[in-house]
């Protein structure tokens, strides 16, 4: 049976169209979409924020100081690890030019600066370009830590902290700015206490105070700190190179590397200061590693050992007592593959 053809719809070319989507309605006024679905905790915590807010608007200041402990709380434990915006930034955000508006009626007092802290924080979901409000109101706002708000944070702050000094050395006529490198080096120890070592050298680099984060550097992070700063002088102009230098070194001596600050000492070419390394080694055969090192590199000390000084005076030393170390070490033995196998 021969199957008719002309019965058979075609395939159409295209989808057929689709009815366009009719827009949400709020009060006769079309939005973009529904709302986000909350849940209880989060309605919970909405409704709690939004009641802060509303007591802080109130003319009985015998309410603001719970309110704003309760502010502190709620934000302190969602910024205290961001992956995302957190939840009370968000519900608080719509109030943060209310909250600004609140803080300009209030008289000078401990709750003022305390209102100042947590708008510090706000800033950073309501920032707008050039204001820098995350640091105007830590600047006017009490003297606890920072980092007690999270390390985002503290990184943002750290990025304002940065504009304003390029802000204000730029200006006509330039402004000060010590109260900025203060406010850098109070959150300079939360970088080095947090792996983020290369965030605090960043931050001093661009305030051109490298060499003041020498004292918060220890046993457990010089090796990074070090490291990440001398990485950074093939990129810094004279005499920022020599400053960046010379931080490595102090920060060398501080911990007792002397091999470490006398590598610096060569690479500034600072006689004295490689004198000064030398002389403070007080372990003989640790003496006798930097004397190779200077000689390698032909560089003369004063030495008392006569051991010392052979080694300065003749670079081929080494090699020569390499050469009476190899055969007790078995250096001369050929070796086979499988040995290594």
């Amino acid at each position: 049976m021969t199957k008719d053809l002309a019965a058979v719809s075609p395939i159409p070319q295209q989808d057929p169209p689709q009815e366009p989507k009719k827009p949400h309605v709020d009060n006769g006024k079309p939005i973009d979409d529904t709302p986000e679905e909350l849940s209880e905790e989060d309605l919970q915590m909405k409704n709690e924020l939004e009641l802060c807010v509303q007591r802080l608007k109130e003319p009985n200041a015998a309410l603001y100081r719970a309110s704003l402990e309760s502010l502190r709380t709620i934000i302190r434990t969602s910024t205290s690890s961001m992956t995302s915006v957190p939840k009370p930034l968000k519900f608080l955000r719509p109030h943060y030019p209310a909250l600004k508006a609140v803080y300009e009626t209030w008289p000078e007092s401990s709750d003022k600066a305390f209102l100042a802290d947590v708008l510090s924080v706000l800033g950073m979901t309501y920032s707008e370009d050039g204001k820098r409000e995350s640091l105007k109101f830590r600047m006017l706002g009490t003297s606890e830590a920072a980092g007690d708000w999270g390390h985002e944070y503290v990184r943002h702050l750290a990025a304002e902290i940065g504009e304003e000094y390029n802000s204000r050395i730029t200006a006509e006529p330039p402004v000060p700015t010590d109260d900025i490198v203060a406010l850098a080096l109070q959150v300079t120890p939360f970088f080095l206490q947090h792996n983020a070592e290369a965030d605090a050298v960043d931050l001093l680099l661009e305030l051109e105070a490298i060499d003041q984060i020498v004292p918060h550097v220890d046993e457990n992070t010089f090796a990074r700190v070090g490291l990440y700063m001398v990485s950074c002088v093939p990129y810094l102009p004279y005499p920022e190179d020599e400053t960046v230098l010379r931080a490595a070194h102090a920060i060398y001596r501080q911990v007792k590397r002397l091999p470490e600050a006398l590598i610096m000492a060569m690479r500034l070419d600072d006689k004295a200061l490689i004198q000064q390394d030398y002389d403070a080694c007080e372990d003989p055969i640790q003496k006798k590693q930097l004397a190779f090192m200077l000689a390698r590199q032909t560089v003369s000390v004063e030495a008392q050992d006569e051991t010392e000084q052979e080694i300065l005076a003749n670079g081929k030393a080494f090699p020569r007592r390499s050469l009476r170390w190899a055969p007790s070490s078995g250096s001369w033995t050929p070796r086979r593959p499988r040995i290594f196998t």
